[in-house]
């Protein structure tokens, strides 16, 4: 049996990224992104478990804004789950999943299964 769990696609992908955790706001290098989290290089503000918002600037006029929840916080990486988002955020993410992937129908896969059992 595979130790991958990651139920969902992720591509490698370059946007400028800013985390707000309470008042602080700073920027991040992204690894890479899925429709349910992102993965991110550490900072030493993140803390596990803290709730925080995820800008992504897409171009000049587009941003994204994601609530999310610090996953986990290693030595070189740090995940965040997205626990929220709205419908124009949802339909750029689904749109960059699709185009950064070989198989798009696959993300409409994803759209429509469970991440968890």
């Amino acid at each position: 049996m595979s130790s991958e769990r990651r139920k969902r696609t992720r591509v490698p992908v370059q946007f400028e990224m800013r985390v707000r955790c309470d008042k602080a706001e700073h920027r991040v290098d992204m690894i890479n992104l899925s429709l349910t989290g992102v993965l991110c290089v550490t900072a030493s503000f993140f803390q596990q478990n803290a709730f925080c918002t995820v800008d992504i600037k897409l171009s000049e006029d587009v941003q994204i804004s994601l609530a999310g929840k610090i996953l986990r916080v290693g030595e070189e990486e740090t995940a965040i789950s997205f626990t929220s988002m709205d419908e124009e955020s949802f339909f750029h993410l689904k749109r960059i999943m699709e185009f950064n992937t070989n198989d798009a129908e696959h993300i409409g896969q994803e759209i429509v299964t469970p991440a968890f059992k």
